[in-house]
């Protein structure tokens, strides 16, 4: 079973897609910041990590790039921002998928990424 890392400040974007991953069979982490992501990373690699680039502390683009200091564990960065998906790919991020989205657009951006 795949292990997912979701890293977001909304508790509630969190709670709904651990409900949706859960259900497709992937064993979630969850993380309310980029310095609690890191944290957790050293305890146990997740398999992917979806990140929210607009965070209150250490922002998504900064946690891509500390997240590729060591590791090369497939990124999805899962945002609102319209127009970044230049930097997120330069920060060490696979793919880019702006909120809000569907379930099942996401689900198949994971099953690429884990392939890979």
């Amino acid at each position: 079973m795949p292990s997912i890392l979701i890293v977001d400040d909304e508790p509630r974007f969190r709670r709904a897609l651990r409900l949706s991953l859960v259900m497709k069979g992937y064993d979630i982490r969850e993380a309310g910041s980029g310095s609690d992501a890191l944290e957790s990373m050293r305890k146990d690699t997740p398999d992917l990590i979806l990140v929210d680039w607009l965070m209150s502390g250490m922002d998504g683009i900064s946690l891509c790039r500390e997240i590729r200091r060591g590791s090369q564990v497939p990124i999805i960065m899962v945002t609102s921002k319209r127009d970044g998906r230049s930097e997120a790919f330069a920060a060490g991020a696979n793919d880019y998928l702006q909120k809000p989205f569907e379930v099942n657009e996401l689900l198949s951006r994971i099953e690429f990424a884990l392939k890979q």
